[in-house]
């Protein structure tokens, strides 16, 4: 759902874009809690994948990354490049442009320039991850019993396996998002003339996270084929689920309602996930009030969006954490809950980890097809 690495990533159905949180801080940070070199840093994204310039690159270019730790605390060009920070006017304008800083300007370009770009340190992460942990817990209490329902459903289908990449993936990752946006919690995705060159919140932490997982996804036509990752599998992810594969999977079911593709057949007859005819031995959860799994997953998303809503404090993660909207505070400390939600339930013994992501080294072909399943039909957003 950067680290979501989403195929297409928005119809009806978002993804995060991967699939953590950041805070900027008004106050400047030492190397050891926001360190300059961007390879210590995770960069994460929520987009609908519209973007006429993908962030990471842009922020990778020339001196981009050190005008944005520059800029936690507000500069001005004179103090940018007395703090030995060389820059052309372009960049200024690309990186406005993107959405990543705000410039107070007057015509003598002598106004502030602020980092918008949430980049979280390792002091401000840590205490929002153990805040988000307690709130992880609130909602597993009230989650239980029809988590406990999702899996008595998945293990009479025979994909008892599946308990942990169904409710990231559809659930905490997926169905949630669809509330969100029709509340207004989180935007559109869409270009603007407030967001002319990218559509989502891009953001960045330190450290990076010892576990995380996200979502992939291939859709159109009320057909989504979602793929759950992990960091650990993802060389054995890629060998088989890249974008391009995806796409072909998607296009034949949609067409087909098969795997049609004779070398695309073969490549994933290994993992377990379609007979000889090509079709799909995975999941299948239809979009209607007649499935079982879709209708306690859609129950748990909705509880999901009440209580989060009601529990997680825009307005104070803007103040304690230096985010500069209440949506790009929700978007990140949303997706660092996800993942905070994932350990506690893991924790509980309520959901295991996929072996795929509990040992990747040992995860074969099979344990990775195991990450794949697809939903189908068309979902309004509930009233």
């Amino acid at each position: 759902m950067s680290t979501t690495e989403a195929i297409i990533r928005t119809l009806s159905f978002p993804v995060i874009i991967s699939l953590t949180l950041v805070a900027c801080s008004q106050q400047k940070k030492g190397e050891a809690d926001l360190p300059a070199d961007m390879q210590n840093h995770e960069f994460l994204e929520y987009s609908g994948g519209q973007a006429i310039f993908d962030p990471e690159d842009v922020i990778r270019a020339d001196s981009n990354w050190k005008i944005l730790l520059a800029c936690l605390t507000p500069k001005t060009r004179v103090e940018l490049r007395q703090s030995g920070i060389s820059f052309a006017e372009s960049q200024l304008m690309l990186l406005r442009a993107m959405g990543l800083i705000r410039i107070d300007d007057g015509k003598d370009q002598s106004g502030v320039i602020k980092t918008v770009m949430p980049i979280l340190g390792a002091r401000a992460k840590q205490m929002l991850d153990r805040e988000l942990r307690g709130l992880a817990r609130s909602v597993t209490t009230e989650i239980e019993g029809d988590l406990r329902l999702l899996r008595g459903a998945l293990n009479q289908a025979g994909y008892e396996e599946r308990l942990f990449t169904i409710f990231f993936s559809f659930v905490a990752d997926g169905l949630v998002w669809i509330p969100l946006r029709t509340q207004g919690v989180v935007s559109e995705f869409k270009l603007t003339p407030e967001k002319p060159l990218y559509d989502g919140v891009f953001w960045g932490y330190y450290p990076k996270r010892a576990f995380r997982c996200g979502t992939n996804i291939a859709l159109g036509n009320d057909l989504y084929v979602l793929l759950t990752w992990s960091d650990g599998p993802r060389g054995k992810i890629q060998a088989i689920f890249n974008w391009p594969n995806l796409r072909r999977i998607h296009k034949d079911l949609a067409e087909h309602g098969r795997i049609t593709d004779v070398q695309l057949l073969r490549a994933l007859e290994p993992y377990g996930i379609v007979n000889n005819s090509g079709v799909l031995t995975v999941p299948i959860i239809e979009l209607k009030g007649t499935d079982l799994i879709f209708l306690v997953c859609q129950k748990m998303a909705l509880s999901i969006v009440r209580l989060v809503t009601q529990k997680m404090d825009t307005d104070r993660l803007c103040r304690e954490y230096g985010f500069s909207d209440k949506e790009k505070a929700f978007v990140v400390a949303y997706h660092e809950w996800m993942w905070e939600l994932m350990e506690e339930l893991v924790d509980r013994g309520l959901v295991k980890k996929p072996l795929a992501f509990a040992k990747p080294e040992e995860a074969g072909p099979r344990e990775i097809g195991q990450l794949l399943f697809v939903a189908k039909g068309s979902i309004n957003p509930p009233k």
